[in-house]
Order: C-alpha cells, then sequence, then structure tokens
C-alpha cells in the first residue's frame, strides 16, 4: 500500500466536517498542551493532555461518522491527521475530498481558515 492509498482511505473515514473538527481540536490539543506540559516537567499532566486530545479524535469517529477510526498503519495515521489540518487550513481539503469514491454521506466542506 502506498501512502497516497492509505491517504484516500484515511480521508474516507473522515467525510463529515465534525469529524475533521474533533481530529483538529483533538491534535492540536494533544500536541501542544502535551508537549508544551512535558517541557515545563509535568509529565503525568502531559499525558492525561495527550490521551485527552486522542479520545477527542475518537468521539468524532463514533459520534459523528459512525465509523471506526482508520488505524492500520498508526505513524502514517499520525501524519494523515497533520496534513488534514494543513490542507484544511490551506484550502486543499476539499480536491482531496473529490478524490473519494462517491457514497451515500456527502462530502461537506471543512475550510477552517478564518
Amino acid at each position: 500500500m502506498t501512502f497516497d492509498e492509505f491517504w484516500l482511505a484515511y480521508l474516507g473515514q473522515h467525510r463529515k466536517a465534525g469529524t475533521r473538527l474533533c481530529h483538529y481540536i483533538g491534535t492540536s490539543v494533544g500536541l501542544v498542551g502535551g508537549i508544551g506540559l512535558a517541557v515545563w516537567g509535568a509529565y503525568f499532566a502531559a499525558v492525561v493532555v495527550g490521551v485527552s486530545g486522542y479520545a477527542l479524535a475518537l468521539a468524532g469517529h463514533f459520534l459523528i461518522e459512525g465509523n471506526k477510526p482508520y488505524a492500520t498503519k498508526p505513524l502514517w495515521g499520525f501524519y494523515a491527521d497533520l496534513l488534514m489540518l494543513k490542507k484544511s487550513l490551506t484550502g486543499e481539503l476539499q480536491a482531496e475530498l473529490l478524490r473519494l469514491e462517491p457514497v451515500n454521506a456527502p462530502v461537506v466542506q471543512a475550510d477552517v481558515r478564518p
């Protein structure tokens, strides 16, 4: 499997804007908060914040998307999460979502630029 194949499968599990938003918030809080707390020496709090961010991303799958997380390759998944956020911020995500096979759920625009 190439990363592009993985990326399309990953995006297919994140079709709804609410699921992607849960990922954006969870990843941002988990990374920034977790790293910041670890640098400050609050290691336990860093782990709690990191796990909480991950939990928020998971919640999006179960509560909004109605699917299971696509976790066949965890490191690629983490990179894909960051790539999804980057493409959303730069306005490139809609073109990527249009590459997906049509399904019952419509692709929803998710541009988080201010």
